[in-house]
């Protein structure tokens, strides 16, 4: 179990802003092993500190090529959220769509 580092380990490589929502895309170097962890201050991305929506991860089975579905295990706590490789294989790239409400989202009314 190791902690990745941004710009070491992961990077974030686009985040779609949104009226409603905001969603990050994270990819990880082709070493991350189960039970990596990795945090990502959702504040920074204008996702509401208590506003994640969901977390989809894929991992690559072959490097640059075959993508299957594998969903983290995620916590939130004051805005950051850590999430946790699954068990599974080690030394795979990872890929993480992270969405959650916006700053500015507001109640709907009908």
């Amino acid at each position: 179990m190791a902690v990745l580092t941004e710009g070491t380990d992961y990077e974030i490589v686009g985040v779609n802003r949104g009226d409603c929502t905001n969603e990050i895309v994270i990819k990880t170097i082709n070493t991350v092993d189960a039970a990596d962890t990795l945090t990502v201050d959702l504040t920074k991305y204008g996702i509401k500190a208590d506003g994640l929506l969901g977390v989809i991860g894929f991992k690559h089975t072959t490097d640059n090529s075959v993508m299957a579905q594998e969903q983290p295990t995620t916590a939130v706590s004051s805005g950051t959220l850590t999430m946790t490789v699954p068990a599974g294989t080690d030394n795979d790239a990872r890929f993480y769509c992270v969405k959650g409400f916006t700053e500015t989202a507001g109640a709907a009314t009908l």
